[in-house]
This record gives structure tokens, sequence and C-alpha cells, in this order.
């Protein structure tokens, strides 16, 4: 009984702390000073509320940033920027940890911090598994180049074991690829920056802005007029013709009573 005790015991203690460093990993910026789980995935996001005019050089700001952070292992992943009704920009990056820091640093300077999140995914069971699968493929591999060896007399033999090397191969490319990725995941941090006008928009900039489209909305108002009176017009005939039958049956019954 007192060993069953002792299981649960350390069971809520690691469940606690496992749910205290996932917890921790919510909020907040990139920081490479604070300690990382060892295979955690994080990923950072930042909405910046900047004025029109600087949401462009912002995003060229960080565009530039990224490429200079290039031994970091910076890529620019996405890069996108609307200047139709209302400016906005979006970046998406990965780099190392550091350079994660200095390029959120960059971003929060330009404007307004929206919103700043910071989330963290567990990647420790795939990359065990993805490890313990290399482990065995190449351990086949090695059986099978010994059993090569063996049956250089036997063609057939020397055929059927060439095949299954290949095969073989070819599945631990894949595999290594595969934990290649998730390790990647794991050094390098993904930074998602949204820069919009919003809060820091000028006070004319919605009046200007419809007075450009005041055109535009004028003949759409028309057009939807237009619609509508194609749909009423048939209706306003059948109610018509529905009044002007009713109140003449109305009128010969009413003959009749007389």
């Amino acid at each position: 009984m007192k060993h069953f005790l002792l299981i649960v015991a350390l069971a809520l203690l690691s469940a606690c702390s496992s749910k205290q460093e996932a917890g921790g990993a919510q909020g907040g910026a990139a920081n490479a000073s604070q300690p990382r789980g060892k295979h955690l995935a994080y990923e950072h996001s930042i909405a910046v509320d900047a004025a029109e005019d600087a949401v462009k050089p912002l995003m060229d700001k960080l565009v530039a940033a990224c490429n200079a952070e290039a031994q970091q292992g910076c890529v620019l992943l996405e890069a996108s920027l609307d200047t139709g009704r209302d400016k906005q920009a979006h970046i998406r990056m990965r780099a190392k940890p550091e350079a994660v820091a200095r390029l959120s640093a960059l971003a929060t300077a330009g404007g307004t911090v929206a919103r700043q999140e910071t989330r963290a995914e567990d990647l420790a069971r795939p990359i065990a598994d993805s490890e313990k699968r290399l482990a065995m493929l190449r351990s086949y591999q090695r059986k099978l180049e010994d059993l090569e060896s063996r049956s250089a007399n036997s063609a057939d033999n020397l055929i059927k074991v060439s095949k299954e090397l290949a095969s073989v191969q070819s599945e631990l490319e894949q595999a290594s690829g595969e934990n290649a990725r998730l390790l990647e995941r794991v050094n390098l941090d993904v930074l998602s920056v949204a820069i919009y006008s919003q809060r820091s928009r000028s006070f004319w900039s919605p009046i200007a802005r419809a007075c450009d489209e005041f055109a535009s909305n004028l003949s759409q108002g028309i057009a939807s007029a237009v619609v509508g009176m194609a749909y009423i017009i048939p209706w306003s005939l059948i109610l018509l013709a529905l009044f002007f039958g009713g109140r003449k049956l109305w009128r010969r019954a009413k003959s009749k009573r007389a």
C-alpha cells in the first residue's frame, strides 16, 4: 500500500511539473535567457499597431534584419503587404532563439504592441520514435550488408539481399529527413509578426477614404436600388391584381345579398 501511494504521489508531481512547464511557454515575447525545454518547438506571434506610413518601412526593416541574421539560420517564410482599404503586413520567419529575440525587439519598437504570444509544442515523443526507427533501420541495414557479403556465391540470394538493401536505404533516407525536420523545429523558433494600422491611423484617414470611395459607393447603391426594383415590380403587380380581384368579388357578393 505504501509503495502504491508513493507511485501515485510521484505521478502527480510529474504532472504538475509538466503543466507548469507548458504554462511557462504561453504568453510573452521570445527571450533567449529563459530556460527552454529540451524537445519543445517554440512559435512566437506579435501584433503591432503602427502608423499608416510606418507599416511598409517596418516590414522592410524586419525582412532586412532577417537577411542580416542568415548566420543565425534566419529564413523568411512569408512576407505579404496589403495597401488596400487598411494597410497591413504579415511576416513569418524562422531563426535561432537569439535572433528571434532581436527580431522581436525590432518589431515591438516599431509601434504599439497589441498582442504578444508564445506557444510551445512538445516533440519529445515524435523525436524518440524517429530515433528508434532510425536505430532499427541502421541495425537491419548492417545485418543485410553482412548477409550480402556472405551471399556472394549465390546469385539469387545476392539479388534478393540487394533489393532489400535498396528498400532499407530509401526508408533510412526518409526517416533521416523526418528526424532532421523535427530537430530543426526544436532548434529554430518561428516568429510571426502582424503589422496593421488601426488605433494609430490619423483622424482624417477614414474621411479621406470615404470621399475616395464616394463614387464607387454611389454606383453600388444605385445598382442595389435597381436590383430591388426588379424584385418589387413583379410582386407589386401580383398584389394589385389580387387586390382588385378580391374587391370585385366582394362587390358581387354584396350586390347578391342586397
